[in-house]
């Protein structure tokens, strides 16, 4: 009987750890059911983060590729002048001990030159190291035989000299105006467009049309795109470049260099001057009046395809400013302009990038792939090709 009973004690002490370990595994349960819940809340709330940043990422991107023939270069305005206040202070006493100088403000700086507006009447433009001597020759002697011929104003050089670094110095008028955003011409009325457009189109056709062989005259430089070596540059690119970009940034890198193997013509084009860097702080605007004061900047300035001071305007100001900058030229969103400019793109930030990594400037390097990548990542990214 002692251990009949001993018998039941003990199925009665492990029934009640049972039940203890069923409440206990029952807890359990409720836990995961919260933590489930909570965790599929903090997936949604990813979620959401998640698509906000790639709709960030996207305007970004759009902003930037607008921007992004001007940095292609280099160009930026820096917010540190190469020259100070100072210096070109100096020089205006040293080179015009006659000027008043009352103001004396910095307004930019490029890849080659540095510029201050002397008094709101004169810009005082500066070069920054030996190869803007040329460039500063090319629109010494270009710019007054295209001057009667421009609608809207352009430099016109005053003064030349030299500094005490031994490199040269213009002063021109100043022409009152500020850059000409995309924003500018979203806040015109459609007949205040056309007009700008309009004189965008007499600029670009003056300059376009100007004779080539008077432009060597001047030794303006000549950029022919049919002397790159595109077998060359492929062969590197799918041997240095492939291995680091997706496949689909692979296959359509590969389009664009079979496009171009099958279909060379398209690639054909009449050379013409073109100004080369028509960014918006080199088109100045006149708000009141809304139309274009003038251009500025010409250090850029070559025989080239005129599709890519085209190609930038559109890139710049978008689809509507574009649509009817072509019609005015008289081209077409089908004409191939836009792939020969692009192409052009893919081979420069290839070379780049073959650049960096023959000199090992690995920073040079990054930048081109991710230039690439945002090039890559861009609609219309490559026609459709035939054999």
């Amino acid at each position: 009987m002692d251990q009949h009973n001993r018998q039941i004690s003990q199925l009665e002490h492990q029934i009640e750890r049972l039940w203890c370990q069923v409440k206990e595994k029952d807890g359990q349960i409720q836990n995961l059911q919260q933590l489930c819940a909570s965790s599929q809340q903090s997936l949604q709330d990813l979620t959401q983060q998640y698509q906000q940043l790639v709709d960030l990422q996207n305007q970004l991107g759009r902003r930037r590729r607008r921007s992004s023939y001007s940095s292609r270069s280099g160009r930026h305005s820096s917010r540190r002048p190469v020259y100070s206040r100072s210096v070109v202070h100096h020089l205006i006493r040293q080179r015009f001990p006659d000027w008043s100088i009352h103001d004396l403000q910095f307004c930019g700086q490029g890849a080659s030159f540095c510029s201050y507006a002397l008094n709101q009447e004169y810009i005082i433009r500066c070069a920054k190291h030996r190869d803007s001597i040329r460039r500063l020759r090319w629109e010494e002697r270009l710019l007054p035989q295209l001057q009667p011929q421009m609608p809207v104003a352009i430099p016109q050089f005053q003064h030349l000299g030299y500094m005490d670094n031994s490199l040269p110095f213009c002063v021109y008028p100043m022409i009152s105006g500020e850059p000409f955003e995309e924003k500018h011409y979203r806040q015109l009325p459609n007949g205040q467009r056309n007009r700008v457009v309009q004189q965008m189109i007499d600029f670009l056709k003056a300059l376009h049309g100007f004779p080539i062989a008077e432009a060597a005259s001047y030794a303006i430089p000549y950029r022919e795109f049919e002397g790159i070596p595109v077998p060359d540059t492929q062969q590197f690119a799918q041997k240095k470049i492939y291995p680091h970009l997706t496949l689909d940034h692979q296959e359509q890198c590969q389009h664009w260099f079979d496009f171009y193997r099958e279909n060379k013509t398209d690639f054909s084009y009449q050379p013409a001057l073109i100004h080369g860097d028509l960014q918006p702080r080199h088109i100045l605007f006149n708000p009141e009046k809304g139309l274009i004061a003038g251009i500025i900047d010409f250090e850029d300035i070559r025989v080239s395809d005129p599709a890519e001071d085209l190609y930038y305007l559109q890139e710049t100001y978008g689809d509507d400013f574009g649509q009817r900058l072509l019609k005015s030229y008289g081209l077409t969103t089908s004409d191939n302009f836009h792939y020969r400019f692009r192409f052009r793109r893919l081979i420069e930030i290839t070379h780049h990038i073959l650049e960096g990594l023959e000199d090992n400037r690995l920073r040079e390097v990054d930048h081109g792939f991710d230039e690439l990548r945002e090039f890559l990542g861009r609609p219309l990214l490559a026609p459709n090709h035939t054999n």
